[in-house]
C-alpha cells in the first residue's frame, strides 16, 4: 500500500512538470532593462511545446501559442517613455513563470564596432568628473562579453550578459562613447535611456556582417573564402600544434622576464597580441574572423526594439584592399543589421576617424565613411578630424565625440529644430587656371579660418602639391604654389591631420576633408 502511493505521488509529481516548465528567455530580457518607447516591442522565448504563454506589461496583456518547438513571441503595442520601474510578468498554461523587475521605458541605442567604441569610460579625460555626478537610475547598460565567438547565429548572448543601472561607480566599466552619448541624450529628451554593448577592439567590419552577406562585396567574398580555406585545414590536430607552439613560446618569453627582473632590469616589451592564446573555433585572431562575433552578439538582438545605433569603426579596413571596398562593406553592415533588429529605419550614426599617425589609408577611408552617410537613409556622421593624438589610437577624449554623436541624434533623429551638428561640408569647386575656388554646405553658420590658411593641397601635372589659400566671405580660394594649372583640389588628406585643421563654422565645428577632381 505504501509503496503505491509512493508511486501515485510521483506520477502526480510527474504529471505537474509536463504541465508546467519554467519559461527561458533571451538574456536581454532580465531585471533593470529597458523597453523601447514610441515602437511595437517584441518579446521572446521558450516554453513548453504547444504552450500557452501570457505576457503582462505597463497594463497591456499578449498571448500567444508556442509551436512545437516551444519558441514564441509576442508584441506590445507602442508605450510612452515612463521613468517609474515596473514588472513584467510571463505566464505558462495560465500559471507565473517568470517576472522581470526594474523596468523602464525610454530610448535604446546599440553601440558597435571596435576598440574606441569598446574604450571604458575609466580611462576617458572626463571620468573623474563622470563617476561622481553619474547617479543615473534612469540610465541602463547592457554588457555582454566580447570574447566569445559562435559559428552560427546564436538565440542568447554570451553566458553572463546583464543590465546595470548607471551608479557612480559602475559607469568607468561603460563604453565612454556610449556613455556620453546616452547621458546627453537622457538630459536633453527627459526619457529613460539604454545602452547595449556590442563591440570588440581589433575588429573588421567582416567580423560583424552575417555570412551569407559576405558575397555582396568583393573585398568580403575573397576574405570569407580564403577564410573557409583556412578553417577546413584546422582540425583539432592542427589547433594543438599551435597550442603547443604558443606554450612554449610563453615559457620561454616567462624565463627570459625573470631573468631580467632578476639582473633589475625591465622585461622586455611585446606586442598587445603576444599572449593571446589560439582559439580552437578559428585559424585566424578573434578580431579578424568573419561573422563569429556578429553570431554571438548582434544575431540575438533578433527583432529586439531599438531607436538606432553608433558606429565607432574603421582603423582595422584602412588597408590597401579592405579600403576600396570601405562603403559597400558599411552599407552591407548596416542593412544587416537593420534585418537583424527588423527596423529598415534603424537609424544609424557613426564617427569618422580620429587624427592619428597611421598610414596612407585613412584619408581614404575617412573619404569613403562620408560618402556612407550620403548614400544610406537614416544615417549621420560625427567629423572629429580635429581630435585625436599622434601616437595613440585610442583618444581620450571620448566626450567630444559622444557629444557630437548626440546633437546629430537630437536633430537627425529626434527632429528638434535649431540645430547644428555638422561642420562645412564641400559643396562645389571651380577651377580656373592656376586656381579654384571651393563653395561648402554650411547650414547658415558661416566659415571661419583660424590662424594661418593650412592643410589644403592642388593637383597638378598628376602630383599634389601644397596649395596656397584664403578665405573670402564663405569661400575658399586656393592657388598652385608656381602658376601650374590646378586638376584638383583636397583638404586634410593625410592620416595625422590636426596640426592642419584650419577650416571651421562659427559654431567651433570642423570642416569635412575632402577630395576632388576637375571633369576631363
Amino acid at each position: 500500500m505504501k509503496k503505491t502511493f509512493i508511486l501515485f505521488a510521483l506520477t502526480v509529481l510527474l504529471s505537474a512538470a509536463t504541465a508546467f516548465a519554467t519559461i527561458t528567455l533571451p538574456q536581454i530580457f532580465s531585471d533593470n532593462m529597458m523597453l523601447q518607447r514610441d515602437m511595437p516591442v517584441k518579446v521572446w522565448g521558450d516554453s513548453l511545446s504547444n504552450a500557452m504563454v501570457e505576457v503582462e506589461f505597463g497594463g497591456q496583456k499578449k498571448s500567444v501559442k508556442a509551436d512545437g518547438k516551444g519558441h514564441w513571441s509576442v508584441r506590445f503595442d507602442k508605450m510612452a517613455a515612463n521613468k517609474t520601474p515596473q514588472e513584467m510578468s510571463i505566464f505558462e498554461n495560465g500559471k507565473i513563470a517568470k517576472k522581470i523587475k526594474n523596468i523602464l521605458v525610454g530610448e535604446i541605442w546599440i553601440l558597435g564596432g571596435q576598440s574606441n567604441m569598446e574604450w571604458r569610460t575609466e580611462s576617458t579625460t572626463d571620468v573623474k568628473d563622470a563617476a561622481a555626478r553619474a547617479k543615473y537610475p534612469n540610465m541602463r547598460y547592457f554588457k555582454q562579453r566580447s570574447n566569445v565567438l559562435a559559428e552560427t547565429p546564436q538565440k542568447d548572448f554570451p553566458k553572463g550578459a546583464a543590465w546595470s543601472v548607471a551608479d557612480g561607480e559602475n559607469i568607468k566599466g561603460f563604453s565612454a562613447v556610449g556613455f556620453y552619448f546616452g547621458e546627453q541624450l537622457m538630459k536633453d529628451l527627459d526619457v529613460p535611456v539604454g545602452l547595449v554593448f556590442a563591440a570588440r577592439g581589433a575588429t573588421m567590419m567582416s567580423c560583424w556582417i552575417p555570412a551569407e552577406d559576405h558575397a555582396k562585396v568583393p573585398f568580403l567574398a575573397k576574405y570569407k573564402e580564403n577564410f573557409d580555406k583556412k578553417k577546413a585545414a584546422y582540425t583539432p590536430e592542427v589547433y594543438k600544434q599551435e597550442l603547443a607552439k604558443y606554450n612554449e613560446k610563453i615559457a620561454k618569453a616567462n624565463a627570459e622576464d625573470a631573468k631580467l627582473k632578476a639582473e633589475g632590469k625591465k622585461p622586455a616589451v611585446r606586442s598587445w597580441t603576444f599572449r593571446i592564446a589560439p582559439d580552437p573555433m578559428t585559424p585566424l585572431p578573434q578580431w579578424s574572423t568573419p561573422c563569429y562575433l556578429y553570431n554571438s552578439m548582434v544575431a540575438p538582438l533578433n527583432g529586439f526594439a531599438a531607436r538606432g545605433a553608433l558606429w565607432y569603426q574603421g582603423e582595422s579596413d584602412t588597408g590597401k584592399e579592405s579600403v576600396v571596398d570601405f562603403d559597400k562593406e558599411f552599407e552591407v553592415l548596416v542593412n544587416a543589421w537593420r534585418k537583424t533588429l527588423e527596423n529598415d529605419k534603424l537609424a544609424f550614426l557613426w564617427v569618422q576617424l580620429a587624427s592619428y599617425t597611421a598610414h596612407e589609408g585613412w584619408p581614404q577611408a575617412r573619404w569613403k565613411q562620408f560618402q556612407a552617410m550620403r548614400g544610406i537613409k537614416h544615417s549621420g556622421i560625427a567629423n572629429i578630424i580635429d581630435c585625436g593624438e599622434k601616437t595613440q589610437i585610442h583618444p581620450q577624449d571620448k566626450t567630444t565625440v559622444g557629444l557630437r554623436l548626440e546633437k546629430i541624434a537630437m536633430r537627425d533623429v529626434y527632429g528638434v529644430k535649431g540645430l547644428h551638428p555638422y561642420g562645412p561640408i564641400v559643396k562645389n569647386v571651380k577651377y580656373a587656371g592656376d586656381g579654384a575656388e571651393i563653395s561648402f554646405f554650411l547650414d547658415g553658420r558661416g566659415l571661419v579660418g583660424k590662424g594661418e590658411p593650412r592643410g589644403f593641397e592642388v593637383l597638378c601635372g598628376g602630383k599634389w602639391l601644397k596649395a596656397s589659400a584664403s578665405l573670402a566671405g564663405e569661400k575658399v580660394s586656393v592657388k598652385s604654389p608656381k602658376g601650374e594649372k590646378v586638376e584638383g583640389v583636397r583638404y586634410l588628406w593625410t592620416d595625422w591631420a590636426l596640426p592642419q585643421v584650419w577650416l571651421f563654422n562659427k559654431d567651433g565645428l570642423p570642416a569635412f576633408s575632402f577630395t576632388n577632381e576637375a571633369a576631363k
